[in-house]
């Protein structure tokens, strides 16, 4: 008869392909570095090489898009993570 002992999952390695290690220093990075807009996002997964971001607003939301390329830069230097995209998403909260 066959051992069947359940499979420990790894949650760093998964078929989502969410990088939770990523995730954790991305929201680490936008707690410690306050933006105009900080307070009206929230730092989702990093999925590959994007990093979601929620926001409430749509004003948040274009001065993120405008600012992209030099957040990327800076979330590069400080967390030695390459993203090439931050994926801006408005929140619903109507649910």
């Amino acid at each position: 008869m066959k051992n069947k002992k359940p499979e420990k999952i790894n949650v760093e390695n998964n078929s989502l392909g969410i990088d939770f290690s990523k995730s954790k220093k991305i929201k680490s990075y936008f707690d410690k570095n306050k933006f105009l807009w900080s307070e009206e996002t929230t730092p989702g997964p990093v999925v590959g090489e994007v990093a979601t971001l929620y926001t409430t607003s749509k004003r948040a939301m274009d001065s993120i898009k405008l600012e992209e390329q030099k957040i990327l830069i800076d979330i590069e230097k400080k967390t030695k993570i390459k993203l090439n995209l931050l994926d801006v998403q408005i929140e619903n909260n109507q649910q």
